[in-house]
């Protein structure tokens, strides 16, 4: 049975296979919302850990060249200039400047630009270069726009460390990435300027801070300024290059999670910003869903196995024993059902056995049995009226007849010559005409008996002329007439044969007006015609009821009723030229 197989199938899949796939969508979105809402949550927090850091490291920087003011030896320099070199003042000068150097390990390289003389110095891990002339120091950038401007100090994205006087004391691998400073210096009091120092800052001492946001998950840190600069990244190669806005957003658009922290005084408008990478952060999920779909196909494969496999141990044989089914209901009733099998299946073949050879043997009982009904019905209508030895004696005198002017007594017998003619047609089929024509020698003679005034009405429609039905159909219904009305009350009886066609069938209606049956004999003459035993009772009409099932079967009909209490009708419905 494919269809049984196929409701497996299905059942496997509504009940198994979608259920859990849909479950494990579900658990795999509820972990990745999970995942992505607890690794946003702990992300906002470490920035804001690492921004306060930042915050703090930065104002310390800024804060530093504010203690030169501090210390006397230098703020005299930046007023009156380098002293002789070798004097006290310079070994003072020179001593505060690697106390200076030394206070900030991150320190890499300073610079002091003298503006009373336009000399610089350089200081490189707390050695002292010797001095140097510059000429037009502040028409140079940066040093212009913080000469120009109200601000006291500028900060430059990070670079390769520069010797920028090009000194000895700077070793030439040397290529370490720094951040650069520059400090605007001023007399307090006279607000004169005096000249700038600049301090180059390993990255390190602040990367680590940043750093501690990166992640072995493909996550990446970057620190921007306020014109998206970036002054930190774990990719050197993006020191310093700017990211705008659009890249920004363009990562947040793609398989990236972007979480910005922004950052206050005194790195105003700068930015933190973490690029957590989806893939890395779902990894673990995507495996636990991989895992799940995996153990689901492999329920799948079971499901599939075990669909066959029942289906070859249970419905194989209901496959067989529908098969066979069929082959009976197509007419092979020799089909064998009997099996070894001792389960349900076994037990409903075997029944199926009995019950097909029980009705085997009713078949050949009813077939034999309506065979010799209908050979004992045409032995009875021929019996009625043997027409084989009659016939050729009823010519003889019909032409003795004819010979001495007996035309009345010619007329009778050529009538009844007919009838017998007729009945050698027993149980053929006949036209409605030819039946009727009988009908009509058959009332010549009772007219002959009974007189003129028998009253008998023929109404025959359109189309009913035609029609096929069993000879002498209507003839015992003729006869019950005289039997049973006109004889009894022959003043008030009246016989109506009316036919007429509907549809694909044609009626017939046989009206007696006379007596009629009380509601019980009605009731036991219906019996009686529709019971399968035969009785002497109503036997004429079980005959016409029989005669009809053996020619047409269920497609005609037979009914009888009482005329409301003014006689006895009975209706014949017969399918047209079936």
């Amino acid at each position: 049975m494919r269809s049984f197989q196929v409701r497996l199938l299905l059942l496997l899949v509504v009940l198994i296979i979608l259920p859990y796939f849909l479950s494990v969508f579900v658990i795999y979105g509820n972990t990745k919302s999970s995942i992505e809402n607890k690794e946003l949550e702990k992300s906002r927090e470490e920035l804001r850990e690492a921004g306060n850091d930042l915050e703090q490291h930065f104002e310390k920087m800024i804060i530093l060249p504010y203690s030169v003011y501090n210390m006397p030896d230098i703020l005299q320099v930046f007023d009156e200039g380098l002293p002789k070199e070798g004097s006290n003042d310079f070994l003072s000068f020179e001593k505060s400047i690697e106390t200076f150097s030394a206070t900030r390990p991150e320190l890499v390289q300073l610079r002091f630009y003298f503006h009373k003389e336009n000399e610089s110095l350089i200081v490189y891990k707390s050695n002292l270069s010797a001095p140097k002339t510059q000429v037009n120091y502040v028409k140079h950038s940066p040093f212009k726009q913080l000469y120009q401007s109200e601000q006291d100090y500028v900060i430059e994205e990070p670079h390769k460390l520069k010797n920028y006087n090009n000194v000895p004391i700077i070793p030439k691998t040397e290529d370490s990435m720094v951040l650069t400073m520059h400090h605007k210096i001023k007399n307090i009091l006279s607000e004169e300027f005096l000249g700038f120092l600049t301090m180059d800052i390993d990255i390190n001492s602040y990367a680590t801070l940043v750093k501690q946001l990166e992640g072995d998950d493909g996550t990446s840190v970057f620190l921007l300024n306020e014109d998206y600069k970036v002054m930190y990244s774990s990719d050197s190669k993006q020191m310093g290059q700017k990211i705008s806005q659009k890249e920004l957003t363009g990562l947040s658009e793609s398989k990236e999670l972007i979480l910005t922290e922004s950052l206050q005084a005194p790195l105003n408008n700068w930015k933190i910003v973490k690029v957590i990478s989806k893939d890395a952060l779902f990894q673990d999920a995507k495996k636990a869903a991989s895992t799940n779909v995996l153990l689901g196909l492999g329920v799948v494969v079971l499901g599939v196995i075990m669909v066959f496999l029942i289906s070859r141990i249970v419905t194989k044989p209901i496959r067989v024993l529908s098969d066979k089914v069929r082959s009976i209901e197509g007419g092979n009733m020799d089909v064998t059902l009997t099996t070894s099998r001792k389960d349900e299946i076994g037990h409903l073949e075997n029944h199926m056995q009995e019950m097909l050879y029980r009705i085997n043997n009713h078949i050949d009982r009813e077939y034999k049995l309506e065979i010799e009904v209908k050979k004992s019905q045409l032995r009875a209508l021929k019996s009625q009226v043997n027409p084989h030895f009659l016939f050729n004696a009823l010519q003889s005198i019909g032409a003795v007849a004819l010979d001495c002017g007996a035309k009345g007594v010619y007329r009778l017998i050529i009538s009844l010559s007919k009838m017998m003619r007729y009945s050698l047609q027993a149980d053929q089929l006949v036209t409605v005409r030819q039946e009727l024509d009988y009908i009509h020698s058959y009332l010549i003679l009772q007219k002959e008996r009974f007189g003129e005034e028998i009253d008998i009405q023929f109404s025959i429609g359109h189309g009913v002329d035609n029609a096929f039905i069993p000879s002498m159909l209507l003839q015992p219904l003729v006869e019950n007439y005289f039997k049973h009305s006109y004889e009894s009350n022959n003043d008030e009886s009246r016989l109506e044969i009316i036919g007429k066609k509907e549809g694909e069938v044609i009626q017939l209606k046989i009206k007696s007006y006379g007596p009629s049956l009380q509601e019980e004999e009605l009731r036991l003459l219906r019996q009686t015609i529709y019971s399968k035993h035969h009785t002497q009772k109503g036997i004429g009409l079980k005959n016409i009821y029989d005669r009809l099932l053996l020619h047409f079967g269920t497609a005609a009909s037979f009914h009888i009723d009482n005329l409301t209490g003014k006689g006895f009708e009975v209706v014949i419905t017969v399918p047209i030229n079936k």
